[in-house]
C-alpha cells in the first residue's frame, strides 16, 4: 500500500515538473496562472488558488486566478494571507507559496481535501514549480509591456503621417513654411479642443480649412 502510495506521488511529481516546462511556451497571462493552479492541484491532489496581482504601465491587471477578496472562502482567504513555511513535522491543511517576481505579488494556496503532512520531496518539487511560475509571469508581463510600447510607436508614427499630409496640404494652398502649417493645425486643435491628430484628419479628408474641419 506504502509503495502504492509512493509511486503516485512520484508519478504526480513528474506530471508537475512537466506543467512548470510547459511555462515557456506560454504567453498569455490567463492561460498561465490556469496551468499554475492546474500544476499545483496535481501535486499535492488539492485545490489551488493563485492570487497575483502585477503592474504594466501603472495600471493593475490581474488574469485567471485573481479573485476579489470578499469572494474567498475563509480557508482559502487565510491561507493567501498567510506566511509560507517549509515545516515537514506538522499536520496542515493546505500550503502556501509565495515566489519571488520581479514585477507583482504571486501567491499560490494549495488546500488540501484533509490535513496532512508535507514530505521534503513534495516541497522541493513545489518550490521550484513556483520558481518557475513566478519566472513566466515576469516574462509574460515584459513582453505585454513590450508589446504596448510597439502599438504604442506605431500610433505615433501613423499620427505622424496623418499630420505630416496635413501640412502639405496647407503648404501647397497657402505657401506657409512647415511651421506655420503646424501651428494652424494646433491653433486649430487647441482652440476647438479637438485632437491635432483628428484636425488633420479632417482635413486630409474633406479639404477643409483647420479653423473649420
Amino acid at each position: 500500500m506504502e509503495h502504492t502510495a509512493n509511486t503516485a506521488a512520484a508519478e504526480r511529481r513528474a506530471s508537475a515538473a512537466g506543467v512548470s516546462r510547459d511555462f515557456a511556451g506560454l504567453d498569455d497571462l490567463s492561460t498561465l496562472i490556469g496551468a499554475a493552479e492546474y500544476g499545483f492541484s496535481l501535486l499535492f491532489g488539492g485545490d489551488c488558488t493563485i492570487q497575483l496581482t502585477v503592474e504594466v504601465d501603472d495600471d493593475l491587471i490581474g488574469g485567471g486566478g485573481v479573485l476579489p477578496r470578499a469572494t474567498l472562502d475563509e480557508a482559502v482567504g487565510a491561507g493567501l494571507a498567510g506566511t509560507p513555511s517549509a515545516e515537514v513535522v506538522l499536520v496542515r491543511p493546505g500550503i502556501l507559496l509565495a515566489p519571488e517576481s520581479a514585477t507583482g505579488d504571486c501567491r499560490a494556496w494549495i488546500q488540501f481535501p484533509t490535513p496532512r503532512r508535507i514530505p521534503v520531496d513534495e516541497l522541493i518539487v513545489a518550490d521550484l514549480l513556483a520558481q518557475a511560475f513566478a519566472i513566466a509571469v515576469d516574462r509574460v508581463v515584459a513582453l505585454d509591456k513590450a508589446s504596448v510600447r510597439e502599438d504604442q510607436l506605431r500610433a505615433a508614427i501613423r499620427s505622424h503621417e496623418v499630420v505630416g499630409q496635413a501640412v502639405g496640404i496647407l503648404l501647397e494652398r497657402h505657401r506657409l513654411t512647415p511651421a506655420e502649417a503646424f501651428q494652424r493645425l494646433r491653433a486649430a486643435s487647441q482652440n476647438r479642443n479637438i485632437k491635432l491628430i483628428e484636425i488633420a484628419r479632417r482635413v486630409i479628408e474633406t479639404g477643409v480649412e483647420p479653423d473649420v474641419a
